[in-house]
């Protein structure tokens, strides 16, 4: 025999300064918990997306990322000896030389009030063989004329990147370029950039060296073995492979998660206590209660479990308060994000969403956090004399 459900449920609501004061804060916990749980998702379901491990990325040797990396010609032409890269129909090895630079663009969700650093992008017409997943959504930039192309993420988190509208590039933003169409990436980090043709951009930020060489394997090439041989002697550069590329830029967000993380820790700890508080409120006010259902025949580990349960219902009701208040604020606010990469200071736009899989979590979460606890109060409401208590009636 057991406790119905419907006692602990009544139980919550007989003191309801505490519990509502309880309620408020597992679901602050649980709204910043779930927001985190969302945000990681987001961004490792952006990274994700850049996940070909064929495609790789080469880097001057000793730079970090595209942004401080620069290749002469030279180096660019001693990839064409490379092993297992593809080559096309004539027979050319199938590189995609590039150049990246940022410019500072006015974030959407503020009115302009704060901007970024989005990557400008320098290619060829040989970029889309290299970068499979992107897709344009109309016409390609013009070789002749100032245009350029937008990823769709940036065009969502900033201003002025609508097809149509100009934007000012080059050295002293001397040149307006027309944005002639957006493109896809999957949702990954190229869709935070802008496109332009690589000679054009080259001229307009006085540039005579190139950021990067973006080169894809055959189906039969090692990656290891040709990251060997571009870091040898007869290449002399530095490469990695698309994942741990962006492996590595994001480490700088990895750790404001695990700042954030610790935070998130910190409240959970509040709530315990002031889950135990509530609890510890309860018995005090139902000695005799507890000591008569004891005397009616229930254990003292049914008490125990019945006060666990009754700490359980309430950091359930308080998660679900706080899921619906994450859900709330994203709609009011809005889930656009971006960051910065590690070394890259380009911003990469990428969008929250509330996740069934981070609601289930957090949730799993605050159980655990309520029946945490409940442990002491639940014991002291177990370890009640019955003689005692009903004398005291």
């Amino acid at each position: 025999m057991s406790l119905p459900l419907s006692y602990h449920w009544r139980n919550l609501f007989v003191r309801r300064s505490t519990t509502l004061l309880t309620l408020l804060v597992i679901a602050a916990v649980v709204a910043v918990f779930c927001w985190m749980l969302n945000f990681a998702a987001a961004l490792r379901g952006s990274l994700a997306m850049a996940s070909d491990g064929r495609k790789l990325i080469v880097l001057k040797r000793g730079a970090t990322a595209e942004s401080n990396s620069a290749l002469v010609v030279d180096e660019v032409n001693r990839l064409s000896q490379l092993d297992g890269v593809e080559h096309d129909s004539t027979g050319h090895a199938i590189l995609s030389p590039e150049m990246v630079v940022q410019v500072l663009v006015p974030r959407i969700r503020d009115g302009g009030r704060t901007s970024a650093n989005v990557a400008v992008r320098g290619v060829t017409e040989d970029a889309l063989k290299v970068h499979r997943n992107v897709r344009l959504l109309g016409p390609m930039f013009s070789t002749a004329e100032p245009q350029v192309i937008v990823g769709t993420g940036a065009a969502r988190q900033f201003a002025g990147l609508e097809v149509g509208q100009t934007i000012k590039l080059g050295y002293g933003g001397s040149t307006d370029y027309r944005i002639v169409a957006h493109f896809s990436a999957d949702g990954g980090p190229m869709e935070s950039e802008i496109w332009g043709y690589l000679p054009a951009m080259m001229n307009a930020y006085n540039r005579t060296m190139y950021s990067s060489v973006n080169l894809r394997l055959s189906a039969s090439a090692d990656p290891k073995a040709a990251l060997a041989q571009i870091e040898g002697p007869a290449i002399g550069l530095s490469g990695r492979t698309e994942p741990d590329y962006w492996e590595a830029q994001a480490r700088f967000v990895r750790i404001y998660l695990a700042i954030a993380y610790v935070l998130v820790a910190i409240m959970c700890v509040a709530a315990v206590f002031s889950v135990a508080n509530t609890l510890f409120s309860s018995v005090a006010g139902r000695t005799q209660e507890i000591a008569m259902l004891r005397t009616i025949g229930f254990s003292r580990g049914q008490i125990l479990i019945g006060f666990v349960v009754e700490a359980i219902l309430l950091s359930l009701l308080g998660g679900g308060l706080g899921c619906v208040a994450c859900a709330a604020w994203l709609g009011v606010a809005g889930g656009l994000k971006d960051v910065s990469g590690a070394s890259t200071f380009s911003s990469m736009a990428f969008v929250i969403r509330m996740v069934p899989g981070t609601v289930v979590a957090a949730l799993l979460s605050v159980a655990a956090v309520g029946a945490i606890g409940a442990i002491v109060p639940a014991f002291r409401a177990s370890r009640i004399g019955m003689v005692s208590a009903l004398r005291e009636a």
